[in-house]
């Protein structure tokens, strides 16, 4: 209940609070007298880098995604993957069950995920594909478990809400698709992600390199950071 959260966000053996939610449960953490770092929504991109067994960091992805149709907020928000990545990455996400959406479609879907504030539409939350797409009056496959959305990096960051609706949390088995030429490009995608919604919460990546995890983790502004595993299931 709200009351024994605030009961255990004031206990005296509660040393740090995380809060990643909604402004209300933020709010309460500051207000807590306890330490608190408050992030509010979850927008985690997951990098695939190319040192990855493909098959088994799509297999994550899509595990996690699509646990409780996609209502935990450190679920992947997008997947990320150097441009040379991308055939063999798109070949495995449809491989495993995931659609991509064509340019009609992506318009289409794109007006039903935000209300006309800018907010995300409830009607989405923790639904699944299938039933997006028919809300959304799209045609997919049947038994589709995850609907990925492919658009240009330049359309997709540093525009408002109401014009690119992609760049944002859903909270939902709907995922962004980005590449860009290196790991380089691709971190600084992953900034410009999280700054514009669920810097300070998650962020996950796929890799057999240390030191490419070393790069991503001084650089990255996520709380959490997740390597080699499911961003839902590893988050909680």
């Amino acid at each position: 209940t709200i009351q024994a959260t605030d009961m255990l966000m004031k206990h005296p053996d509660v040393a740090m609070i995380l809060a990643t939610g909604g402004s209300a449960m933020v709010r309460a953490a500051y207000s807590s007298g306890t330490p608190a770092i408050g992030v509010g929504p979850g927008n985690g991109p997951a990098y695939i880098e190319k040192t990855a067994d493909v098959a088994l960091a799509v297999k994550r992805i899509m595990d996690s995604k699509t646990f409780d149709n996609g209502t935990i907020c450190a679920s992947e928000q997008s997947v990320m993957c150097d441009c040379d990545m991308e055939p063999a990455v798109r070949v495995e996400m449809e491989k495993q069950g995931a659609y991509f959406l064509n340019d009609e479609q992506i318009a289409k879907l794109g007006k039903f995920i935000l209300r006309a504030n800018g907010t995300m539409n409830p009607q989405i939350v923790g639904k699944s594909a299938q039933v997006i797409a028919d809300l959304a009056e799209i045609e997919i496959p049947e038994g589709t478990p995850k609907i990925a959305d492919e658009f240009p990096i330049d359309a997709s960051i540093g525009q408002s809400n109401h014009s690119y609706p992609y760049s944002n949390e859903k909270l939902a088995p709907i995922l962004g698709f980005y590449t860009a030429e290196n790991y380089v490009e691709i971190c600084e995608l992953a900034q410009k992600i999280l700054h514009y919604e669920g810097a300070g919460h998650t962020f996950s990546m796929h890799t057999k390199d240390p030191k490419i995890v070393d790069y991503f983790a001084a650089r990255i502004p996520a709380s959490r950071i997740m390597v080699n595993t499911p961003s839902a299931l590893g988050g909680i």
